[in-house]
């Protein structure tokens, strides 16, 4: 059986198209701030493993993870039901299209598809997991902001360019771009990963830097304070 073990709890992912990575991890551990008793969503959950480190860093947050994928979907629901915290946690095998419209969210976050009309990866499930056209895509990001309630917040982690092109999205559409938090693979490397923060209430866009590993491939000071606490081992 495939597990990846953290410190609190194990993401066993038999099934999942994608494994633990170090895109999830970051999502789940750099959000700043839920509210209490949030209700979130997670889109695309996978093997549950962002809403397992929310679930964990937020303790009266009630989180809801889909995946129209089964097998993805199996491997959460185990994952929740096996976490310390199992009561606050929900998987559902839907996509957000199948979601009651009424359903309304303070905190949507999401590892999306994002090589937006690319080459195919080689395998369907792959394919299905990573890749997207843009039409689906920006409709995606149109129906995940249907779901935000007023002052809710909807957070993505991206590359830098589809990050830019989402920002643009929005930001035709009144939606804010209100933190924007740029991951380097190393010091001296450009940033390869943004995660980004959307609201209906306008405010200055904060932007903060990290790294994620030194030039002799250790890990840096900044993941170390983000996200060295959940894992199982020192780092």
């Amino acid at each position: 059986m495939a597990v990846f073990a953290f410190k609190d709890f194990v993401v066993r992912q038999d099934n999942s198209p994608l494994k633990v990575n170090t895109d999830a991890i970051l999502l789940g551990a750099a959000i700043p701030f839920v509210p209490d008793h949030a209700s979130v969503l997670e889109v695309g959950t996978g093997n549950g493993v962002i809403a397992l480190l929310l679930a964990l860093r937020f303790p009266t947050a009630e989180i809801t993870g889909i995946d129209p994928h089964f097998g993805a979907f199996t491997d959460a629901q185990l994952n929740f039901q096996h976490a310390p915290f199992f009561e606050r946690l929900r998987a559902r095998n839907c996509s957000l299209a199948e979601l009651p419209d009424a359903n309304q969210y303070n905190i949507i976050v999401s590892n999306p598809p994002y090589f937006i009309d690319s080459l195919r990866a080689e395998n369907p499930e792959g394919q299905q997991a990573k890749h997207v056209s843009a039409v689906a895509y920006f409709e995606l990001l149109e129906n995940m902001k249907s779901r935000l309630t007023q002052e809710g917040q909807l957070w993505l982690i991206l590359p830098p360019e589809v990050a830019r092109q989402t920002i643009t999205f929005f930001t035709i559409r009144g939606i804010h771009c209100t933190q924007k938090l740029r991951f380097h693979a190393h010091p001296s490397k450009p940033d390869k990963r943004w995660i980004v923060c959307f609201q209906n209430q306008e405010s200055a866009c904060k932007v903060q830097e990290f790294c994620i590993r030194n030039e002799d491939g250790t890990y840096h000071a900044d993941y170390r304070q983000l996200a060295g606490r959940y894992h199982d081992r020192p780092i």
